[in-house]
């Protein structure tokens, strides 16, 4: 193909707010596979306001696609007074607001007081219980690996604490369940929470007799009825697999919709969506077919997923479409097959498209707005 020397390069401004759109589509992609909804992508956005500016005056951060560890630590803290990621063991206990990024160093448009000392007080007491409880249900049936240590410093990244509280619980050795200090009053629904989160935590890998124990143990500390935490357990052995199936419906939604990008940025997206939705047990399984470049076949595997779960997976796919900020002609042959994907699943592609369309636009508008005066 012959250039025309005479054409125009490529403008900065349309560069810089391009690379603003790749960041919203990873974000966006986290938002609502953290189980919060389509609402969930403003709070968030407000919260990354900073980041997207850094983004636009050309700095590099971290992202889902190259440094996914340390990009979901952030996202995680992002996340916390929005709407914990579910799949996140004690994602329920930062919910019962054991956080303190709802105070000024949070949402600090909207908050303008610092949080009260008997709320950073709770905060670092009920937090940091979660976090032992977490770590010795990870260390029971060997030492920690990378993602326990990730899922372990998310947690500690969403309580909000100061920077020096928190370097010193993610270094504090851990601590035998047995010893584990539960004192003062713990309301009703954070030791529910705590208890939910340690079946998790055990859940992701399979439950292990070793993990069991811990949770046993911390239920008898917390006052937990037997008849209630084997509810919890089997509540929690059906979430997850749940997640498996919304989790694979993603992989499969991202590799039709950018078939067309297999290999590049369909196989990241695809994988990387499925890593944070997929429990560690079936997640080897489920990634194959990435890796095989398999072509994927509708059909109607996923319509019995609740129609919460299908406009996730619709919109996690829709935000990974728009990564590579297509021309209004790709949108089109996206939209189709997004639609195609939808239509399997016995949806409304339209309900899932729309948000996220709604939310890129209200971040992108006033970003692109002094660029216009020039």
């Amino acid at each position: 193909m012959t250039m025309d020397a005479y054409a125009p390069s490529i403008d900065p401004k349309t560069y810089a707010l391009g690379r603003l759109v790749g960041a919203l589509a990873e974000d966006g992609i986290f938002a609502l596979a953290s189980g919060g909804g389509p609402i969930a992508l403003e709070g968030l956005g407000k919260r990354r306001g900073e980041a997207y500016a850094a983004i636009l005056a050309g700095h590099r951060l971290n992202t889902m696609s190259m440094e996914f560890d340390p990009w979901v630590v952030e996202m995680t803290r992002a996340m916390a007074p929005i709407h914990a990621p579910a799949w996140m063991p004690m994602s329920e206990v930062i919910r019962e607001k054991v956080t303190l990024e709802a105070g000024a160093r949070g949402l600090r448009a909207i908050f303008s007081s610092k949080p009260s000392d008997k709320d950073v007080q709770r905060v670092k007491r009920l937090g940091t219980l979660a976090v032992r409880v977490l770590r010795a249900v990870s260390i029971a049936d060997g030492p920690l690996d990378a993602e326990e240590a990730r899922t372990i410093a998310g947690v500690i990244a969403s309580l909000g604490l100061p920077d020096a509280d928190a370097q010193t619980l993610y270094a504090e050795l851990p601590v035998p369940v047995e010893q584990l200090d539960v004192y003062g009053d713990i309301e009703p629904a954070v030791a529910k929470a705590l208890v939910r989160g340690a079946w998790l935590a055990a859940a992701s890998d399979q439950i292990d007799p070793r993990e069991e124990h811990v949770v046993r143990v911390l239920a008898n500390k917390l006052g937990i009825p037997a008849m209630d935490m084997e509810v919890m357990r089997n509540d929690v052995v059906q979430r997850i697999e749940m997640r498996r199936m919304g989790g694979i419906a993603v992989i499969d939604a991202i590799r039709y919709v950018l078939a067309d990008r297999m290999p590049g940025h369909g196989v990241t997206l695809a994988a990387k969506a499925g890593t944070l939705l997929i429990p560690r047990r079936y997640r080897e399984e489920a990634l194959a077919p990435i890796g095989h470049g398999a072509r994927v076949v509708l059909a109607k595997r996923f319509v019995h997923l609740s129609s919460d779960d299908k406009l996730m997976v619709l919109g996690v796919t829709w935000a990974a479409a728009m990564y590579e900020d297509p021309s209004l002609a790709r949108r089109a042959l996206l939209r189709a097959r997004h639609e195609r994907v939808a239509a399997d699943m016995g949806e409304d592609g339209s309900k899932a498209r729309h948000p996220v369309d709604e939310w890129f636009t209200d971040v992108l508008a006033p970003a692109a707005w002094p660029m216009g005066a020039d």
